[in-house]
């Protein structure tokens, strides 16, 4: 066989290993979305242009989204139960997930008080739990930069002043209610994803590890 032809055969073989596994990723590839325990977005959806501040008092904008995966948690520092179960069922999920081929997703936990959880408590709460997590919370700003971002997530959270004579002039009487979710966004800055818990009774809210652990491998897999 002459030069030519060897490095033509050579070529014709490097062309048909690239085929096989090309074809070998798309079998793999689901065909349909997966079934999650939540709703898996056909398109991502774009999120309004928001500014928020994180937990090293740094400005925390739509451009920090960018290139990575993350999942958006939601709540306030003192609360007594939901939000230190969620946040530790992450840490479950997070630790998990570096046995895996999908372990960079970046936990973002966004605070609904901002008024108490400052960047200095944010960044002590949420080290606690792991210091990768991220904490994010706004400043009190006329424009209110922080609205599209809880918008475009659908956020739902109310402070409730506490109608007591004993409350009356203090600004810090007040509850906190808020929705429990959790936000998938993909590196394009764009909503994929929103997790639901799988205990629906009020207060009783909870996440399975595990089950968010394999809806977002369903969801990775399915994207590519």
């Amino acid at each position: 066989m002459s030069p030519r032809s060897r490095m033509l055969a050579g070529f014709l073989a490097a062309n048909l290993v690239v085929a096989a596994v090309a074809a070998l990723v798309l079998l793999q590839r689901p065909a349909s979305p997966p079934l999650i325990q939540g709703v898996l977005l056909p398109q991502g959806r774009e999120l309004g242009q928001f500014r928020l501040l994180d937990h090293r008092n740094e400005a925390f904008t739509n451009a920090d989204l960018r290139g990575r995966w993350h999942l958006v948690s939601y709540g306030f520092t003192t609360c007594p139960d939901i939000c230190p179960t969620t946040l530790s069922q992450l840490v479950t999920l997070t630790r998990e997930l570096r046995q895996t081929p999908y372990p960079d997703l970046q936990v973002l936990f966004y605070s609904v008080d901002h008024r108490r959880d400052t960047a200095r408590q944010l960044a002590s709460y949420v080290s606690f739990f792991d210091p990768g997590f991220i904490g994010l919370t706004h400043l009190d700003e006329a424009d209110n930069p922080h609205l599209p971002f809880e918008k475009s997530l659908g956020i739902v959270a109310q402070l409730v002043p506490q109608l007591t004579p004993e409350a009356a002039g203090d600004p810090n009487a007040y509850q906190v209610n808020h929705g429990v979710a959790l936000f998938l966004i993909n590196p394009e800055g764009e909503l994929q994803a929103v997790f639901e818990p799988d205990n629906p009774l009020p207060g009783q809210h909870s996440f399975d590890p595990q089950q968010v652990l394999l809806d977002y491998l369903a969801i990775r897999r399915y994207l590519g």
